[in-house]
């Protein structure tokens, strides 16, 4: 009876730790799926305002499909990306990719159709080539816009960079610190340079502190004044100097660059109205003169 007892103690020994493991195993996995589910919850929630395209997916989980998909469209991903991220408009670059290879695949099947009606009807018209003009347009539109809007919100940015640093300036000569300044200014600021650095203080948690967060807005729109107004005072506050005079140095120089390139402008459009101004003023002037002339001359003979 012993002898029994001590055997089934040995074995219950041996195999007991098993047993834990086994359970412990199970709730792992069980652990596991309830992890995994609410993963997929999560990501469902942040993701039910996204649009998912047919294909979509595939270009967002392979880089290197999408690298190779975005040269055969023409389509610079690292540039697009960036002028996207500038503009904080609600679309992705795999959207933008997507949509060039629709556009792409529209436009060789017009061309296609284009080139089979030709050779059926023997010519060549307007009707045969508009559209495969048409899908071209389609193609190119969509970079262009997104080219054309980037541009002109940096030009926008460069523009307004004197006037909302001049408000800066005043400010800190008022006595504010220099953080504190440009976050008031900005508030108070309508155009679209105040409403980048208003998102500062949500980029702040992001990159660490409001000096890295205002460097990389700056660097991110690639303006060189906005730049090197932002080294400035990143190297004022480094320093523990004051800013006003550097800020008043730069927005001089600015405010004097830009009556320069208006001057330049005004200059260039006086040249590009002077053949209008020959033609509408001109020829009646020619009439006024030389009218009178052979009117006697006809009256005359």
């Amino acid at each position: 009876m012993g002898i029994s007892v001590m055997i089934a103690a040995a074995v219950l020994l041996y195999l007991y730790p098993s047993f834990l493991s086994a359970k412990n195993n199970g709730q792992a996995a069980l652990f596991g799926r309830i992890e995994v589910e609410q993963q997929g919850h999560y990501k469902h929630a942040f993701r039910k305002n996204e649009r998912n395209w047919p294909g979509l997916e595939r270009l967002r989980q392979d880089p290197s499909l999408s690298n190779k998909l975005a040269g055969y469209v023409g389509l610079n991903m690292k540039k697009t990306e960036e002028m996207l991220q500038r503009l904080r408009w609600q679309i992705c670059v795999e959207e933008l990719l997507l949509a060039k290879l629709v556009g792409g695949i529209v436009l060789l099947l017009t061309l296609g159709f284009s080139i089979f009606f030709v050779h059926s009807d023997g010519g060549l018209g307007i009707k045969q080539l508009s559209p495969a003009g048409i899908a071209l347009v389609l193609f190119l539109l969509p970079t262009w816009l997104i080219e054309s809007a980037d541009k002109q919100a940096k030009e926008e940015i460069r523009q307004q960079v004197p006037i909302f640093f001049g408000i800066v300036q005043a400010l800190v000569e008022a006595g504010l610190p220099v953080h504190t300044a440009v976050r008031s200014a900005a508030r108070r600021f309508s155009g679209r340079l105040g409403q980048e650095l208003v998102q500062l203080e949500v980029e702040e948690k992001r990159y660490g502190n409001w000096r890295k967060a205002l460097e990389e807005m700056a660097y991110r729109w690639e303006i060189d004044s906005l730049v090197s107004i932002v080294l400035e005072i990143n190297g004022a506050i480094t320093k523990g100097v004051s800013i006003a005079a550097a800020l008043a140095t730069q927005v001089e120089e600015l405010l004097k660059q830009q009556e320069d390139e208006a001057a330049d402008r005004m200059n260039r459009m006086s040249v590009r109205l002077l053949p209008l101004l020959i033609v509408f003023m001109g020829v009646p002037l020619l009439f006024l003169v030389l009218g009178p002339a052979f009117i006697g001359m006809k009256e005359a003979f």
